[in-house]
């Protein structure tokens, strides 16, 4: 379905690029502008000054065109709202469930659009991943502690059965005598 053009370059049939094979792989730099903006710019950067003036002056004479362009600017329109839904703490799975109902009240009542219940839903979710996990660690840390603490007690039974001393948990071995035993004659 590719064919290659005598230049070399992977296009399809229909004159399309061939996908991950464009004309540019390297594709457009990072950060580098529309040439058309920069042309725009560059001629009203000397008069910017004087232009808002103007806008304002317009404004301030009812011109709504003008009116709505000073107060966009100076208010634009949020792109979120706040959300004034209480949600209980999430610091079980109990908790979390009690936020998840309050999330589909606060739908059902029309207190929140679906789409914020969604977003507000997700985040109880993170919630509740995160207390299970906490939960997860300290249960694996009280494993961990309960395996040492039954190891130290097999090893001192083990020591005691055998006879051996050696040095106890968390001790030193014990220090061999000083001077040398007497000898039986």
């Amino acid at each position: 379905m590719t064919s290659k053009s005598p230049r070399g370059s992977k296009r399809i049939s229909n004159g399309q690029w061939a996908r991950g094979a464009s004309g540019n792989p390297a594709g457009r730099p990072v950060g580098s502008r529309n040439q058309s903006k920069v042309f725009v710019e560059q001629l009203l950067l000397p008069h910017q000054e004087a232009l808002l003036e103007k806008a304002i002056e317009l404004a301030l004479k009812g011109d709504p065109v003008a009116l709505r362009l000073c107060i966009e600017r100076l208010y634009p329109a949020p792109k979120e709202r706040r959300i004034d839904l209480p949600l209980p703490q999430v610091r079980n799975v109990e908790e979390a469930t009690a936020a998840l109902s309050t999330v589909l009240t606060g739908i059902g009542e029309g207190q929140i659009t679906p789409g914020e219940g969604a977003i507000l839903a997700e985040i109880v979710e993170t919630q509740e991943r995160l207390v299970e996990a906490r939960i997860k660690e300290q249960h694996r840390e009280e494993l961990q502690q309960q395996s040492k603490e039954m190891e130290a007690e097999i090893q001192g039974k083990l020591r005691g059965l055998c006879g051996i001393q050696g040095p106890e948990p968390g001790g030193t071995a014990p220090e061999p005598p000083l001077t040398p035993p007497a000898e039986v004659q």
